[in-house]
Order: structure tokens, then C-alpha cells, then sequence
């Protein structure tokens, strides 16, 4: 046990890292607008896309898609062989969205890459009543939602690959993982419930999960 730790002497200026100041620079964030609106589950739905990956998956994808919930903060991640199949997985999720669950998609925001502005994924949100909302090109602060979700799920599931020494073909494994696991944590944002429970009305279960990498035996008939 660490006991009465010494306070660290104040750095001079001439003590400062410049390296440590240039590798942590980012862009200043936009203000935040205190007059942001509340939206119910799936009414504004983050699309963003991440890659080529540095490896291919087991299945052959370079690319992850994510679709976050504004109101609920649940997510929901596709692998991709190629960004043009982002177009059909958009239209499932929705589809799915409205017809399963009940919910009503009115808004889709994402940074207008050429992928999400396809004239027959248009015509689908025109056709469905869905408002387009493109953020501001260069400016990932726009769309901040799903660029923290990508880089949160992208930290997770490369920390379990380290952590299960597993290749880095397992990618997108590691990714469909963590982002079930964080659906199924509790959310500040949500009044400390689980993206889960908002989404279906009732508290998921986690009796089921192991960790993952871990060492399975399979029963072959």
C-alpha cells in the first residue's frame, strides 16, 4: 500500500514535452448547445463507417458500419467487404427498427461519404418519411456520436484480441463482442440503464457470457 505520496514538483516551462503537446493535439471541439432536444428510441439514428481494416476478417471484411441510437444509446455493427454494402444493412436495420420493435425512424445523420449518398438509399429515406442530416465536411465533431462510438468499440475489441491472443483476423468478432457487451451496460445517459432495456422494456441477461477467447469444447454428433 502506497502511503503519504510525495506531491510532484510543478514543471518548469523549459521541462515541457513538445512531442507529448504535438501527439496529443486535436481540433477544438465544437460549443455545445444547451438547447439540445430529447429524442425517443431509434428517432435519430449515427451512421458512420471505419476502415480498411488492417487485416481482412475471417469472413473476408476490410470495413466496420455502425449504426448508434441517439435516444437509446444502442448499437448495432456490420462487417463489410466493401462500403457499398453499408446501403442494404441500413434498410434491414430500419426495416427492423420500425416492424419489430415498433419505432419510428425520422432522422439519419452521417458526414455525407459517398456510401450513405447513393440515389436508391435516398429514395428509401424519401420513401420511409426519414429526414437526412449531414454534418459539416471535415469536421468529425459534427458527427461525434458515432465517431466516439467507432473509437470505443474499435479500443474494446482491440484490447480483447490482446488480451485472448488472438489474430487480428478476429477483428470484427472482437467488434460484434464489444458492442454487445456495451448494449448491455448501464448507461449514465440513460438514467443508468442498458441500451437494452430501453430498446426492448426489459433487463437483459448476462448469465450466458464468458470471456471472450476463452477455451471452448465443442460436442461433435
Amino acid at each position: 500500500m502506497i502511503k503519504d505520496p510525495k506531491k510532484p514538483e510543478k514543471l518548469s516551462g523549459s521541462s515541457v514535452c513538445q512531442g507529448c503537446l504535438e501527439g496529443k493535439m486535436v481540433q477544438r471541439p465544437f460549443p455545445s448547445n444547451p438547447n439540445k432536444r430529447h429524442y425517443d428510441p431509434f428517432e435519430l439514428l449515427h451512421i458512420d463507417t471505419c476502415g480498411p481494416m488492417e487485416v481482412d476478417s475471417l469472413g473476408g471484411s476490410k470495413y466496420l458500419l455502425l449504426i448508434v441510437d441517439e435516444g437509446s444509446g444502442c448499437m448495432k455493427g456490420f462487417s463489410l467487404r466493401a462500403k457499398s454494402d453499408s446501403e442494404e444493412c441500413i434498410k434491414k436495420y430500419i426495416m427492423a427498427a420500425q416492424t419489430q420493435f415498433h419505432y419510428k425512424v425520422k432522422f439519419v445523420r452521417h458526414d455525407g461519404a459517398r456510401e450513405f449518398a447513393a440515389n436508391s438509399l435516398k429514395a428509401f429515406y424519401d420513401d420511409q418519411g426519414i429526414e437526412q442530416q449531414v454534418t459539416v465536411p471535415y469536421a468529425h465533431q459534427t458527427n461525434g456520436t458515432a465517431e466516439r462510438a467507432i473509437q470505443t468499440i474499435v479500443t474494446i475489441g482491440r484490447s480483447m484480441l490482446h488480451y485472448a491472443k488472438l489474430d487480428k483476423c478476429f477483428w470484427a468478432e472482437a467488434a460484434m463482442t464489444a458492442i454487445y457487451i456495451k448494449n448491455r451496460l448501464p448507461s449514465p445517459k440513460c438514467q443508468d440503464q442498458t441500451p437494452f432495456e430501453i430498446v426492448n422494456g426489459f433487463r437483459p441477461s448476462v448469465k450466458h457470457m464468458r470471456v471472450f477467447g476463452c477455451r471452448t469444447f465443442v460436442l461433435t454428433p
